[in-house]
């Protein structure tokens, strides 16, 4: 049998409304556009728009899932995803773009997608206790690796794509680790957790 062969009508239609889409972030910003600005820019009918996306977050959804799948792999995969790099540093290269969605509505978006990726790949052993339930878990992971990027491209020249991929990879990892703990560990952390509570409580009295 033949391997099936993606069309290529079907991906240059997908690839025109990614970039009429992109182009509309940029110029206009993703609060003021609708599917009839994307058809126009991207010279589609609407028909033909609903054949491939539901709406322009589905279009915003598709578009950033590859990248984000790279960061929230760095939970699981040892060493890191070899792609990650490079995704780091493409986004320094696309920085303007990369910024526009990481304001308003769509930086929510992308938190929220990449929550739901990380969320996946979190693995609880048997003798794992996780301290609060996962999805919350991976909302925090999502928000500051999210947060260190979106920090990093304000001044890119701070330091090389390849140091804020080893920080985004150890601080993932060092969170995973204290987050999802061993049973036997679980009393403990449940003391310090109580102690800390008893001590900041004490402070606001004062």
């Amino acid at each position: 049998m033949q391997a099936h062969k993606p069309d290529r009508r079907i991906e240059r239609t997908r690839s025109a409304i990614r970039a009429a889409f992109s182009d509309l972030v940029l110029t206009v910003g993703y609060d003021r556009i609708g599917v009839r600005d994307i058809v126009e820019r991207a010279g589609i009918g609407r028909s033909t728009f609903y054949e491939h996306f539901e709406d322009k977050e589905d279009v915003l959804r598709q578009s950033v899932t590859p990248v984000l799948a790279a960061l929230a792999a760095t939970v699981t995969d040892t060493p890191p995803p070899a792609e990650l790099t490079a995704v780091v540093a493409h986004f320094s290269d696309n920085r303007r773009l990369v910024r526009a969605f990481f304001e308003g509505p769509p930086r929510r978006l992308l938190a929220h997608y990449l929550a739901a990726l990380i969320e996946e790949r979190l693995i609880v052993a048997e003798d794992d206790v996780a301290l609060v339930p996962l999805a919350m878990i991976a909302a925090q992971l999502a928000d500051s690796q999210l947060g260190l990027l979106q920090s990093w491209l304000d001044d890119p020249d701070r330091c090389s794509a390849a140091t804020v991929t080893a920080a985004l990879v150890v601080t993932t990892r060092a969170a995973v680790a204290v987050l999802l703990r061993p049973a036997a560990q679980r009393e403990r952390v449940t003391r310090s957790s109580r102690a800390a509570s008893i001590a900041a409580e004490t402070a606001i009295r004062r």
